[in-house]
């Protein structure tokens, strides 16, 4: 008789977020300041849905005080300008589709007959987009604070998200979804500027929304930092729940 595989004493919490929002707003940089530790300098726009992979430690949910390892999932996006055609993956480009929030199966990921991480994920065989998490988690909405249009983007791929739930006003359930300004250092004092990050701070409160500012030299500087971010500080962050401040005021790197 085979012999059937292992259960496993503890389960890695495997975790999606989709970064979306308008062309040039800075999507793919802080993902690479997360993902590599780099931010480019030169700008190449994301024609195609491209996926990022990589650990960190987070509050464990069911015990006080400990942390577990998570494998995050990040999902880039391309600008909803780019929309039509079709892309690497010979899909339709249709920011529709990357926006759209499926439950997840009904066929838990960890199953009695789980004997190890990936183990239910077949080898790709041709070139095609699949991502690896059951379904779409989290959404960040990235927009450019300089620049009105990108924020009023971002408001407009909030009410895609938000048309898939039973209210057609809110967040699908179970759905966590931040607003993100970025580049607020390009141009602080200017009068488009200063408006764009007051119309954002009033969305956000009006739906409910946390809302956060960060800007490229605070990535480059928080980069070179790594007991700020590695896994042993953030393990004594979390079980001694020490707050950390920035000395920008409501500037985060999230």
């Amino acid at each position: 008789m085979a012999k059937k595989p292992p259960v496993p004493d503890n389960v890695i919490p495997f975790l999606r977020i989709t970064v979306i929002g308008d062309a040039e707003s800075g999507k793919t940089s802080l993902i690479n300041a997360w993902m590599n530790n780099s931010c480019s300098l030169n700008y190449t726009a994301t024609l195609d849905p491209t996926l990022y992979h990589r650990t960190m430690k987070i509050p464990n949910p069911l015990e006080e005080e400990e942390t577990v390892t998570a494998l995050i999932e990040v999902e880039d996006t391309y600008a909803p300008i780019r929309t039509g055609g079709i892309d690497m993956y010979g899909q339709k480009r249709d920011v529709d589709e990357l926006v759209e929030v499926k439950p997840p199966p009904r066929e838990p990921v960890v199953t009695p007959a789980y004997y190890g991480p990936f183990a239910e994920y077949e080898a790709l065989t041709q070139l095609e987009y699949r991502p690896l998490s059951r379904c779409r988690m989290g959404f960040l909405l990235v927009f450019d604070a300089t620049v009105e249009e990108s924020l009023k983007t971002a408001m407009e791929m909030f009410n895609s998200i938000c048309l898939q739930s039973a209210t057609k006003t809110t967040v699908p359930k179970g759905i966590t979804v931040f607003l993100v300004a970025n580049k607020i250092d390009k141009d602080p004092l200017v009068d488009e500027t200063i408006k764009t990050r007051a119309a954002a701070k009033a969305f956000a409160e009006i739906k409910e929304l946390p809302y956060f500012e960060v800007f490229r030299e605070m990535v480059e500087h928080i980069v070179l930092q790594p007991q700020l971010w590695s896994s042993d500080s953030l393990k004594e962050f979390y079980q001694n729940k020490k707050k950390v401040s920035l000395t920008q005021e409501n500037c985060a790197l999230q």
